[in-house]
């Protein structure tokens, strides 16, 4: 009786050992399958880093890339034991910044390889912006506001909130004077109220003067792509492109028709930045 037993413990032994091995060499066939599944693949999920393109005296910024990091997907994808691209893990790949290396430089747009725009509204004095922000609030998107210092000075509270939820806020001076005492403070309370990192110049044509005054301020230079201060849905159709910066001066018919502006944008795929996000190397 004891050596049937025996006979039978063996037997289960040898019954177990056989299954557990089939299965380790199952696992490890699927595991194989899958590195080699996410290695054949990876590829079709590599963006280039777009380098920046600077010509004369503009520039546009470049975009970093990505690939697919090969052996944390894998350790992702082991946990459920098939290929799924919700699990693919990337690693950069770094465009050099240059941006703050050249602001003696005008931007003069986003990079054109992403479907991405911004839209600056030139805000003075007694202009009304409850109507832009709560349209750009409502599809959740984020706007450029240039202010001058009089707009500044009376609505500061209003200001404060925008740079908190994400917009950018740019700098007109006083009258779009850069040389002006008001430059100054203008960008000392606007860098300092939220997280902005950095200060904008406006200016539609190249002025030295301008340039070199905000370069020393340690402030970036914009040219728009397009301004336009009538008809602005018709000329946003018109000058509607990826990497574009649409300035829109503030005024009644604007604030009629800022909602269309930005419901025919995205219906064209296109997302809405902020100078601050758009530009983000």
């Amino acid at each position: 009786m004891k050596k049937f037993f025996q006979i039978i413990g063996i037997t289960t032994l040898l019954i177990g050992s056989f299954v557990f091995t089939e299965k380790v060499g199952t696992t490890a066939k699927l595991s194989d399958e899958l590195l080699t599944e996410i290695k054949s693949k990876k590829d079709g999920y590599k963006e280039n880093a777009i380098e920046p393109i600077i010509k004369d005296n503009t520039i546009i910024p470049g975009v970093n890339g990505k690939e697919v990091d090969v052996n944390k997907s894998y350790k992702q994808m082991s946990k459920i034991g098939y290929f799924d691209d919700k699990l693919l893990v990337y690693k950069t790949l770094e465009v050099e910044e240059i941006l703050d290396k050249n602001k003696d430089k005008y931007i003069i747009g986003g990079s054109n390889v992403r479907k991405e725009v911004s839209l600056i509204f030139k805000t003075k004095n007694k202009d009304n912006i409850n109507n832009i922000v709560k349209i750009l609030d409502q599809k959740n998107v984020k706007g450029t506001f240039f202010i001058d210092s009089s707009y500044l000075e009376n609505n500061h509270n209003k200001i404060i909130k925008l740079v908190q939820n994400g917009h950018t806020v740019g700098n007109l001076s006083k009258n779009e004077d850069y040389e002006d005492s008001d430059f100054v403070w203008m960008k000392t309370i606007i860098t300092n109220i939220g997280n902005q990192k950095y200060n904008y110049c406006y200016t539609v044509k190249p002025q030295k003067k301008v340039l070199k005054t905000c370069q020393i301020q340690d402030s970036y230079t914009i040219i728009p792509t397009a301004v336009i201060n009538h008809n602005f849905l018709t000329k946003v159709k018109k000058n509607l492109k990826a990497g574009g910066i649409i300035s829109l001066e503030v005024n009644q018919e604007l604030n009629t028709q800022i909602e269309a502006i930005v419901n025919y944008i995205i219906s064209k795929g296109y997302a809405i930045k902020s100078l601050e996000n758009q530009l983000k190397e």
